[in-house]
């Protein structure tokens, strides 16, 4: 490991001891290999970021040819989920669009009510399997969005920085996937997103610089996971954090920390893009 990138760890390392909560990164050099782990194998709750698993199911049946991205879906009354999204707002019977549109919210606005139906169009124990087939341990989909029922019972989908890190790893450099699969998923996790849908990643860097990423959240937990396209120097990152104690009732202490780290990651790869192993600056 280079002195910088121990330098960076010492920084991020003091950013997450200031937190009140608990917080886990992971951080992949996409050039050189050369990897960044504090709480890398620490549970979290996964949220929306499992939404990522979904997409990459649905493309492989696209590529399969055992599903049509443009068929028409009528939003019924059985889709409705609370929690993110819009399609809950509009009128059951009145809308119909192509499934790739359900698919599209399911990432761009996270929507709920459609990651619901494309659970149950994909299934859930297919995505797993998915999940399973990419080496991922403790990722799971245990349930569907804001099913509170089977949350009290016990069930709930988690994951770990280590893990999030190597499913968009392999995203970049498919092994277990193909081009096709990989490419339409980043694609879609290029399109730009809002609010706190654009997570702490893409808070933290340039305009200029593409970023793939999905961040997710749920009470006492958020987090965010992709791949920051630095010119010459591309990383796969993941930043989460759990036990956001009751007073940060916005998760703005959570945010802010997590988006610091965004910061100091992103401030590395900025360095060692513009400069020889040596430290000379390139131009």
């Amino acid at each position: 490991m280079s002195l910088l990138f121990s330098k960076l760890r010492r920084r991020l390392e003091e950013a997450l001891e200031r937190y009140e909560g608990v917080i886990g990164a992971a951080v992949k050099d996409l050039t050189t290999g050369e990897s960044l782990f504090i709480n890398e194998d620490e549970v979290f709750p996964v949220a929306s970021t499992i939404k990522v698993p979904i997409l990459i199911e649905f493309h492989r049946r696209v590529e399969a040819k055992t599903l049509d991205p443009m068929t028409p879906v009528d939003f019924v009354e059985a889709h409705r989920t609370g929690g993110s999204g819009v399609l809950k707002t509009l009128t059951p019977g009145a809308v119909s669009m192509p499934l790739i549109d359900y698919v599209t919210l399911m990432i761009n606005v996270s929507d709920n009510s459609s990651t619901n139906y494309l659970i149950d169009l994909l299934d859930l124990s297919k995505i797993n399997a998915l999940i399973a087939e990419l080496g991922l341990r403790e990722t799971r989909l245990a349930r569907k969005m804001m099913n509170m029922e089977a949350f009290k019972a016990g069930k709930d989908s988690f994951t770990t920085p280590r893990e999030l890190v190597a499913m968009f790893e392999e995203l970049y450099t498919p092994r277990a996937l193909s081009q096709f699969v990989c490419g339409e998923t980043l694609k879609m996790l290029k399109k730009p997103k809002e609010g706190i849908l654009q997570g702490v990643i893409r808070n933290a860097i340039p305009d200029s610089v593409d970023v793939a990423d999905k961040s997710g959240w749920v009470g006492g937990a958020t987090l965010d996971a992709g791949i920051v396209y630095q010119p010459s120097r591309p990383y796969a990152v993941a930043l989460l954090a759990k036990h956001i104690p009751s007073s940060d009732l916005h998760m703005v202490n959570a945010l802010n920390t997590l988006t610091e780290m965004a910061r100091l990651i992103q401030s590395y790869f900025e360095e060692v893009s513009a400069s020889t192993p040596q430290g000379r600056k390139l131009t």
